[in-house]
């Protein structure tokens, strides 16, 4: 009787250290992040090329834009959040000649009328807000 209560107990705390270990979500961090990304990105004309159709979707509203990211392997990436938590994310290509200033140029300019667009729209609710 003994020997039985004592398995039924480290059973008993096998399924309680289950249950404690399963209650907590997996936080796995997502293999290509954009803070992994080291500052030679912006050589790349594929990340580049990421970089302004993201900066598109964002003009356009767009509720997942694309965005440039990196493994800590140094791989570049041009990826989409999806709907499940996730990535979806293509290798672009290292290599070739570096963008030419007119392909820098418009990526800033494209980033400003990014901004200007949004801070237009959130001065926009403000007034409205401030006239009621």
């Amino acid at each position: 009787m003994r020997r039985f209560s004592y398995a039924g107990s480290r059973l008993g705390g096998f399924f309680l250290l289950m249950l404690v270990l399963g209650a907590f979500p997996a936080n796995a961090l997502p293999p290509a992040s954009g803070s992994k990304c080291k500052s030679d990105w912006v050589n790349n004309a594929g990340a580049m090329a990421c970089f302004i159709q993201g900066e598109e979707d964002v003009r356009n509203g767009v509720s997942r834009p694309h965005y440039v990211a990196c493994t800590s392997a140094g791989e570049t990436f041009c990826c989409v959040d999806n709907n499940h938590g996730g990535q979806d994310c293509e290798a672009v290509m290292a290599g070739g000649k570096p963008p030419n200033i007119d392909v820098k140029l418009a990526a800033i300019l494209d980033a400003q009328e990014t901004i200007i667009t949004l801070l237009g729209r959130i001065c926009a609710k403000v007034i409205a807000r401030h006239r009621t």
